[in-house]
Order: structure tokens, then sequence, then C-alpha cells
């Protein structure tokens, strides 16, 4: 007959040599799991946008999107907006135009809990492609306002996935950068980061000549993302406008080279049917020169 301790023992010596062969397999395993969640990440993003390489933002939830040469293309981001049976993940592509180029919503078994047969069809290519090339604004179902036809008897759920891409639009698009040649602000220079992404020195035959910096202010309908050069003299050498969601027609003439270039002379007049947008760049360049001014030398 086995004693109390003998069965101690032996449950002991069983346990370690499970434990021992658990962590054997998880050390071998856990290398391959995780290179397997990478590989179907970027399977993922490349469905939705174009690009030789993605690099990471916000962890599992924002790319910047760039071509072989490391510009900047476009933008992936991820949104799990609340369907009628629960959260729907979904990937969206969008390019510097600030135009969707794909979206990918996960089937049922990568976690979508929709309706079989009803709410689910938001992943079929009838719905999903009408995504394809809309603006942030167009996001909407046609019942809405919108460009978007919902699936007959999942309004839920067709209204859900344009919420959250509609959000998700409206949440990055401060991230929607392009890549800018800094030498149209300072022609021969060559550029020291001072602060990242944000203020570089302009430096030319080993002296610095001025400063360059971006920044970022809100404008009528989104943020406005801008670049501004500024010599030793405190002089404006040029703004441009790396993104902006404004309204065409109206706020979008922030982008008239005819305006930017009067920072160049001093400070512009507001733009007449464009004055929230126009007047808060004006703003914002000030308030930036303020800011960055001790780094001028």
């Amino acid at each position: 007959m086995t004693s109390p301790r003998q069965m101690v023992v032996t449950l002991l010596t069983v346990a370690i040599v499970c434990s021992i062969i658990l962590s054997f397999v998880y050390s071998f395993t856990s290398p391959r799991i995780i290179e397997t969640q990478k590989r179907m990440t970027l399977d993922g993003l490349k469905q939705v946008i174009e690009a030789h390489e993605f690099v990471e933002v916000i962890p599992d939830t924002l790319w910047n999107a760039v071509d072989s040469l490391g510009n900047t293309i476009g933008i992936v981001f991820r949104v799990f907006p609340q369907g009628y049976g629960g959260l729907i993940p979904i990937t969206v592509g969008f390019n510097l135009e600030e135009k969707i180029t794909g979206i990918r919503i996960a089937s049922a078994a990568e976690g979508l809990k929709e309706t079989p047969g009803l709410g689910v069809k938001i992943t079929e290519p009838d719905f999903v492609q009408q995504f394809i090339g809309k603006r942030g604004s167009q996001i909407s179902i046609t019942k809405d306002g919108g460009e978007i036809d919902a699936i007959t008897a999942a309004t839920i759920s067709s209204r859900a996935v344009c919420s959250g891409i509609r959000k998700g639009i409206e949440t990055y698009l401060c991230y929607l950068t392009p890549s800018y040649d800094k030498n149209l602000l300072f022609p021969d220079a060559e550029f020291i980061e001072v602060i990242k992404d944000t203020l570089w020195y302009a430096v030319r035959d080993n002296d610095t000549i001025g400063i360059v910096f971006t920044a970022i202010t809100q404008g009528y309908i989104d943020c406005i993302t801008f670049i501004v050069g500024v010599n030793n003299g405190a002089t404006i050498t040029g703004v441009d406008i790396l993104s902006s969601n404004e309204t065409e027609g109206y706020g979008a003439l922030i982008r008239n080279r005819e305006f930017l270039d009067q920072f160049r002379q001093g400070t512009p007049e507001a733009i007449t049917g464009a004055t929230i947008s126009s007047q808060a760049l004006i703003n914002a360049v000030t308030d930036g020169l303020t800011r960055f001014k001790e780094y001028l030398k």
C-alpha cells in the first residue's frame, strides 16, 4: 500500500516534470507564435494599402505606410466599433490624398460576432468596396446622408462600420504627414534634428542659418499640419501645409500658394470665406515662432 508520503512525492515529481516540459514547449513555440502573428498582421496591412514597409506608430493600432525610398505614402489604422453582436475589428488604409485605399473587416473565425446571414455580410466585397476612394466626410450610410449603401436588415452593423471608420480618420488624420523636402525652405542646407519630428536646425557650410518646425492646429473641419522655415533674422522663409481636411472651395484655400507666400512678408490677412481655417493657421504659425524663437542663433 502506498503511503501518503510516497503519494505526495510522486505528485510533486509529476508536477515538476510537467512544468519542465511545458516550459520547454513554450520556449520553443512562443517565438514561432509571435512570428506568425507578425506575419498575419503584415498580410492584413498589405490588403488595405500597397507599401514597401509599415512602420508601427502606435502598437497594434497605427502604422505609417512607406515606399522603397522611405517616403510616407499613407497610414493604416485599426478601429473596433460596437456592432450589433459585439466589437467589429476593422483595418483601414488611408493615402496622402486623404482617401481610403482599402478596408478589411475580420471574419467570424477572427472574432467577428455579427449575426450569421445578416450583419456578417459587412465582410462581403459588395459592401467593403464601397469605401475605396471615399473621404471621411462621405463615410455614412445613405439614410444618414452619406454615400454607403447599408446592408438590408443589418443597418446597425453597417452604421457601426461607417462610424468606426469615420472616427478613426478623425483620430489619426494628424499622423498622415507626407515626406517633405525641407530644402524647399532652405536650399542647399542640411538639417539636424533638435526635437524629434518637430524641430530642426538648418545648416549650411557648418553655420546654422535658421530653423524648421512642424506643428498642428485645429481648423474648421479637422486638424491642420504645417511646416515653417525661419532664418536667423526671425523672418519666415516659407510655410507649407502637410495635411489638411478643410472644406473644398473654402477652408482648403489655405493651401493656395498666394496665401502661403504672404507669410514671407509678415502676417497675412485671413481668407474671405475661409476665415476660421486661415486664422487658425496664422495664429498657429505665430505661436510656433514664439515657441521656437529661442533656438534661433
